[in-house]
């Protein structure tokens, strides 16, 4: 007869006890692996997540960099009309889109790699950049809203001490084709020189500036604003727009390194 070993509420012989002890760490090493396996799929998939919207933050800080560029270059001829210009605020947004790409780039090794504590660093080089996003924002929108004032004042001052080898007066009549703060009349009232400049002229090889025939009619502080405002609208869209990638940015990366440490301290423990 076998002997049974006396296991309460268990009537089991020494055979079968000996073999589910033998059993019970298969298993136990079968259910370990399959929640590694589980945590290890999880944390690819974060990782591809967290790429992909990593690249469209790239590209995006190309863009920026791009439109900052442009202001700097293009834009800034017509806004440095205004004397509430400073001329900064082209040099904040290549500043800030620059930061953006170069976070990105080093980003994308992070990512890879998985280690929690650059995943924090790059959530953190995240939340500074939307700060200052939305610090970029409310500048953009405050100057926007006294920069008709300033505009106007700008021009006047600009024609009542016309110097035809510095200013930029003569840069935006030429590519806005426009003439004088209201029209061509007031560079006979106000300018120094009592002449309409060549600058004014629809055609340049033959024209008469006392011919007013031969100079364009719109003044160039309504041309001129109305081409700043519908520029600036698209640059505070896009900073509104793109403001919330970072924070969206900083959360993931931070959820994906908190995961990942506490993933490997359960598999310590």
């Amino acid at each position: 007869m076998q002997q049974r070993a006396q296991f309460p509420g268990k009537g089991l012989t020494v055979a079968q006890a000996q073999g589910l002890s033998k059993t019970y760490p298969s298993n136990h090493m079968n259910a370990t692996m399959g929640n590694q396996y589980k945590h290890l799929a999880l944390i690819t998939c974060m990782k591809s997540v967290l790429f992909a919207f990593n690249f469209v933050f790239w590209v995006t800080g190309i863009c920026i960099l791009i439109v900052g560029l442009w202001a700097e270059f293009d834009l800034y001829q017509y806004m440095n009309l205004s004397p509430d210009f400073t001329g900064a605020a082209p040099h904040v947004i290549i500043g800030i889109s620059t930061l953006m790409v170069i976070t990105s780039s080093v980003a994308f090794s992070c990512i890879v790699k998985g280690q929690p504590v650059l995943l924090f660093i790059y959530g953190s080089f995240m939340l500074c950049i939307f700060m200052m996003e939305v610090g970029l924002s409310a500048s953009v929108v405050c100057f926007r809203d006294g920069f008709a004032q300033g505009l106007y004042e700008g021009l006047t001052e600009t024609l009542k001490n016309y110097d035809p080898v510095k200013t930029n007066f003569d840069f935006a009549q030429s590519a806005m084709q426009c003439c004088g703060v209201s029209n061509y009349t007031d560079w006979i009232w106000f300018s120094p020189q009592r002449v309409i400049p060549t600058s004014c002229c629809i055609n340049t090889t033959h024209c008469v500036t006392a011919n007013y025939n031969d100079v364009y009619q719109r003044g160039c502080y309504a041309v001129i604003y109305m081409n700043i405002k519908d520029n600036m609208d698209l640059i505070i869209a896009i900073a509104i727009a793109t403001s919330v990638l970072p924070l969206a940015g900083a959360a993931m990366s931070c959820c994906l390194g908190n995961y990942i440490r506490r993933t490997k301290y359960d598999a310590i423990g």
